[in-house]
C-alpha cells in the first residue's frame, strides 16, 4: 500500500469554519474536494506535485478518482475527457508539463466542456527545480481560454472553486496559474462546506463538436471566441476584480499572483495601506477592461506587479493606447522590474520605493554574511547507497576499458545529479526524454565515440517510449540505459509504471522496460544489479559492442530500487542496514572511493585516511568495490 501524502493530508477533511494553516498545493486540493472534483490526474513535478498527492491520502474517502498518469498530456486528456462526460476535473502538472499539453488543449478550448476542467500548472520563476521558467499565461492566451492566479494559499483554494464555476457556466477550460511562492508558501486557509458530488456520467455522442476535424472545427472556432466574450462578462466582479485603498491618488497599483502579497507587506510597513489606490487580479486573461478602465481614470501613473513576463502589463498598455488614456504604465517595459526570477517583499519594495518615494528598507530574514561563513558549500550529490552512482561508476569504467570518454546524454530525473563532480558523468540534461532521441541523432549525425542514453524509468515511459521507437526504425546504434529505481524519485517517491502500485493506493501490474524493448525488437536487451560494480561493467561493455555489432540500439536496465524507500520500509521494522568501515591500517589514503561521490564518506587530511560516517552509511559496499586495497569491509 502507497501511503505517500498522507501524514500531510491531515487538514484536508476538517470541518468547515476553521482556519488552518496550510501550504498552497494542500489548500488546492482542500479546493478541489470543496469544489466537487470527482476526477484528477497529474503527473509529478515540482513545484505541484504535493495537489494530487494529498488527494490520493483522502480519494476513497471522498469519492475522488485520482491518477499518476504516465505524463501530463495523458493526465490532461484524461481529465478533459471525464470533464465532457459530466464529471468536474482537474489536470495537475507543473510549467513544463503544460507545454506537452498545447495540442488537446487547443481542441478542447474549442469544443468546450460539460462539467468544470481546470487545468493546475505551477510555474517555477526562479527556478527552482526546473531547466527553464517558462511563463505558462501565455499558453491560456495562444489557446484562447481563461488564466486565473492566486497570491496566497487561503485564496488559491478558494480560487480553485470559482475556477471550476467559471467553467462550466462559461463551458471552457480554465488555466489556474500559481508559483512556487504560493505552492510551497503558507498561509491561514479558510476551510469551507465540501460539496457532496455524485455526477453520473454521461459521455455526450455529439459528431459535429466532437470529431474535431477540419470542416468540424471551422465551424467551432467562432463558438471558441464567443464563449471568451461571455467569460469577461462573467469576471467583472469579485473575486476576480478587486479595488482596495482610495477612489484615486498620483500612484496606483495593479497587481496579480504573489507581487499582491509582497505590495501589502510593503504598504502595511510604511503604514498606507489606506494610502494607494490598488486593483487586485485573480484574472489576467481575459481582462475585465471596464473594471480596468475605470481604476486607470482615477490615477495618473500606475505600476503593474506580476512575476515573469509582462503579460498583464502588455495588455494594460494597450488598454491605455486603445483608449487614448492619459496615465503612465510603469513595470517590465520600462525597466523598472526584470522579467526573469522570483519576487520577493525587497524587489517590490524597492521598485516602490524608487517610484513611490516611500521609506521603505528591506528587513532581511537572516544574516546572510553570518550563515555563509558557518554552513560549508556543498555540491548536491546523490544520496548515500543510491543505485544511481553505480550505475554511472560502471558506465565509466566500460567506456575506460574501451579506451573512450564517449557521449553520455543524460536525462531529467534525480540521475541528473551525476553531472556534478566527482562523477561528472553525463553531457547533456534537456527535457523528459531528450536523452534517447538525442542520443540516437547525435550517431546519425557521425559522432563514432560510444553514445550511452541515460534515462529513468519514470522518465522512459513519460517521454523516452517514442524516442527508443525512433532509435530502433531508423537505426541508431546506441545504447539506452534504464535506470529503474522503481520511483518517481526526485519528485517524492510517487509511483511510476515499474512501481506496482496506483495513486489510489491499489496493486498495479509491474511494466518492465526490458520486455518492451525486447517487443521492439531491441536485439541486446540485459537487466543487472548497479550495486555489482565488475557485472554492471561488463553488461555495458557488451551492449556498447553489440550496438555497434547489429547497427541498432542496445538496453540495458540497472535495477535496484531506491534507497531511501528502503530505508524508510527498515525504519518501520526497528532496523537499519549494517553500514561498512574502513581499515586504516589497509586504507592507502588513495582518494578512489571518495571519488564515487558518496556523502557517507569523508577524508582525513592529517592521517592521510578515509573514513565513513557511520550514521550516513547504508551498506551497499560500492565504495568497498572501488577499493584497490581491500580497506573496506561491513561492520559487524
Amino acid at each position: 500500500m502507497w501511503s505517500w501524502g498522507v501524514a500531510m493530508a491531515v487538514t484536508l477533511l476538517e470541518e468547515p469554519g476553521k482556519l488552518v494553516l496550510m501550504m498552497g498545493n494542500e489548500a488546492i486540493a482542500r479546493g478541489a474536494i470543496e469544489a466537487g472534483v470527482q476526477f484528477a490526474a497529474a503527473y509529478p513535478g515540482t513545484p505541484s506535485s504535493e495537489v494530487l498527492a494529498n488527494l490520493s491520502a483522502v480519494s476513497k474517502k471522498v469519492g475522488m478518482y485520482v491518477e499518476w498518469s504516465t505524463n501530463e498530456k495523458v493526465a490532461f486528456e484524461a481529465a478533459y475527457s471525464a470533464s465532457l462526460a459530466g464529471l468536474r476535473s482537474i489536470a495537475i502538472m507543473k510549467h513544463l508539463g503544460t507545454h506537452w499539453i498545447l495540442d488537446p488543449l487547443a481542441v478542447a478550448a474549442i469544443t468546450g466542456v460539460e462539467g468544470g476542467l481546470v487545468i493546475i500548472s505551477a510555474d517555477d520563476p526562479h527556478p527552482h527545480s526546473s531547466q527553464s521558467s517558462v511563463d505558462t499565461r501565455y499558453h491560456g492566451r495562444i489557446v484562447n481560454i481563461p488564466v486565473v492566479e492566486p497570491s496566497d494559499p487561503g485564496e488559491a483554494k478558494d480560487l480553485v472553486i470559482h475556477a471550476l464555476d467559471l467553467s462550466e457556466k462559461a463551458k471552457t477550460p480554465v488555466l489556474f496559474r500559481y508559483t512556487a511562492a504560493v505552492a510551497h508558501g503558507k498561509g491561514p486557509v479558510k476551510l469551507g462546506p465540501i460539496r457532496k458530488e455524485s455526477r453520473t456520467p454521461s459521455f455526450p455522442r455529439d459528431h459535429g463538436r466532437l470529431v474535431s476535424i477540419a470542416p468540424n472545427a471551422r465551424v467551432n472556432i467562432p463558438k471558441l471566441f464567443q464563449r471568451l466574450e461571455g467569460v469577461r462578462d462573467l469576471v467583472g466582479r469579485e473575486p476576480f476584480v478587486k479595488r482596495l485603498g482610495p477612489s484615486s491618488g498620483d500612484w496606483g497599483l495593479i497587481t496579480t499572483g504573489v507581487p499582491h502579497s509582497y505590495a501589502m507587506d510593503v504598504l502595511a510597513s510604511e503604514g498606507l495601506l489606506n494610502s494607494v489606490p490598488i486593483l487586485k487580479l485573480t484574472i489576467t486573461y481575459p481582462l475585465p477592461e471596464d473594471q480596468i478602465l475605470g481604476f486607470l481614470k482615477s490615477v495618473k501613473k500606475v505600476l503593474v506587479l506580476e512575476e515573469l513576463e509582462p503579460f498583464l502589463e502588455d495588455q494594460i498598455i494597450k488598454l491605455v493606447q486603445l483608449h487614448d488614456l492619459d496615465v503612465k504604465v510603469y513595470g517590465k517595459n520600462t525597466g523598472h522590474l526584470r522579467r526573469y526570477g522570483e519576487y520577493s517583499p525587497a524587489i517590490v519594495g524597492e521598485v516602490m520605493r524608487e517610484l513611490f518615494g516611500i521609506n521603505y528598507v528591506a528587513t532581511p530574514a537572516f544574516n546572510l554574511k553570518k550563515v555563509s561563513t558557518s554552513v560549508q558549500r556543498r555540491i548536491p550529490q546523490m544520496c548515500a547507497g543510491c543505485p544511481h552512482r553505480g550505475s554511472y561508476l560502471a558506465i565509466k569504467a566500460a567506456l575506460n576499458r574501451l579506451g573512450t570518454d564517449g557521449l553520455v546524454f543524460g536525462d531529467r530525473g534525480c540521475y541528473n545529479q551525476g553531472a556534478n563532480p566527482p562523477l561528472d558523468a553525463i553531457d547533456t540534461c534537456i527535457a523528459m526524454g531528450s536523452s534517447i532521441a538525442m542520443a540516437a541523432a547525435a550517431r546519425k549525425a557521425g559522432e563514432n565515440r560510444p553514445i550511452i542514453a541515460v534515462i529513468g524509468d519514470s522518465t522512459f515511459f513519460h517521454g523516452g517510449l517514442p524516442a527508443l521507437v525512433n532509435a530502433v526504425v531508423n537505426k541508431a546504434p546506441i545504447v539506452v540505459a534504464v535506470f529503474d529505481n522503481r520511483w518517481t524519485c526526485m519528485t517524492g517517491h510517487q509511483p511510476s509504471p515499474s512501481s506496482g502500485v496506483n495513486a489510489m493506493g491499489d496493486n498495479a501490474p509491474v511494466l518492465k522496460p526490458e520486455d518492451i524493448a525486447k517487443a521492439l525488437q531491441v536485439p541486446y536487451v540485459k537487466v543487472v544489479s548497479p550495486y555489482n560494480l565488475k557485472q554492471a561493467e561488463q553488461v555495458m561493455v557488451e551492449a556498447i559492442e553489440a550496438a555497434r555489432k547489429n547497427g541498432l540500439p542496445s538496453l540495458v536496465v540497472f535495477r535496484a530500487e531506491c534507497t531511501l524507500q528502503v530505508l524508510r520500509r527498515l525504519r518501520k521494522k526497528g532496523t537499519r542496514p549494517k553500514p561498512a568501515t574502513v581499515d586504516p591500517a589497509l586504507c592507502t589514503g588513495c582518494k578512489e572511493c571518495i571519488k564515487t561521490g558518496c556523502p557517507a564518506l569523508g577524508f582525513d587530511e592529517e592521517l592521510g585516511k578515509a573514513f565513513i560516517y557511520e550514521d550516513k552509511c547504508v551498506g551497499c559496499m560500492i565504495c568497498a568495490q572501488v577499493c584497490p586495497n581491500n580497506a573496506i569491509v561491513r561492520s559487524g
